[in-house]
């Protein structure tokens, strides 16, 4: 479990880093709307920095923290793929795909800390 806390917090960081970056970018683009440029500004980066201290936190998280992160998580994943839908669907302009990959590392963080909940893990001690 030790081997995979630690590809976690690289996947972690690695999205936090691209979160940042496009939340800095959409800001200043031109186009989309006040939904999209939440979830690309505020929901991501979020959800990108809460999974890194759930990540890294060695100690046992409390319970509102904990919540909180799982909820930004699926408030992210659930955001990327309504876009993915309407993108798809000619709403939005876009490829439908790209949404979908800014889901990927949110839902293998939600696995982990499900997983992690059910007990404590060597590597979380």
């Amino acid at each position: 479990m030790m081997g995979f806390r630690i590809v976690m917090v690289i996947l972690a960081s690695l999205h936090l880093a691209w979160s940042v970056l496009i939340a800095l970018v959409a800001n200043f683009a031109d186009g989309g709307s006040a939904p999209e440029r939440l979830l690309l500004g505020a929901v991501h980066p979020l959800a990108a920095a809460l999974l890194l201290y759930a990540v890294v936190s060695s100690e046992r998280l409390s319970p509102l923290i904990r919540r909180i992160t799982l909820a930004m998580l699926s408030v992210s994943i659930a955001g990327d793929i309504v876009a993915a839908v309407l993108i798809s669907q000619g709403t939005l302009r876009g490829d439908w795909s790209l949404p979908l990959t800014f889901a990927v590392v949110p839902l293998i963080g939600l696995m982990y800390l499900v997983r992690r909940r059910q007990g404590p893990q060597p590597a979380d001690r």
